[in-house]
């Protein structure tokens, strides 16, 4: 992925690449076509300032806050996690294949669908 120091507006949320790969421009039509068919989906969600993990290399699948680095300078946000090998955080969620995610998951009591658009999507695996 490209490094960009600054997020912007037009950055949050899916941006043309997930539309394109998931063949809809309908926000949970691609939420679900990338949890469905991918590893792991990684975001920052810019209303609380953290990472998150959708992780559906285990069974249960869970959804996790990526633990920040204590040394991180508050500098720029994609330093505050550990890209690779980062440790599982607090896990808020635990869902198998069969759960409706769109209605169920919530960060701060808004869905999913809410927190994507207020996104950076960092990585999608």
């Amino acid at each position: 992925m490209e490094f960009h120091p600054v997020i912007t507006e037009d950055d949050l949320g899916w941006n043309e690449e997930c539309i394109r790969d998931a063949m809809s421009e309908d926000p949970k039509e691609i939420f679900d076509y990338f949890w469905r068919n991918f590893f792991s989906i990684i975001f920052y969600y810019v209303d609380d300032g953290n990472f998150y993990e959708l992780f559906m290399e285990s069974e249960p699948h869970k959804f996790w806050r990526i633990p920040k680095i204590k040394t991180w300078d508050g500098q720029y946000v994609g330093r505050q996690i550990q890209w690779e090998n980062h440790h599982e955080g607090d896990v808020l969620f635990e869902f198998t294949d069969d759960t409706d995610l769109w209605n169920t998951l919530r960060i701060n009591g808004k869905p999913i669908g809410e927190v994507l658009e207020r996104s950076f999507i960092a990585e999608i695996e």
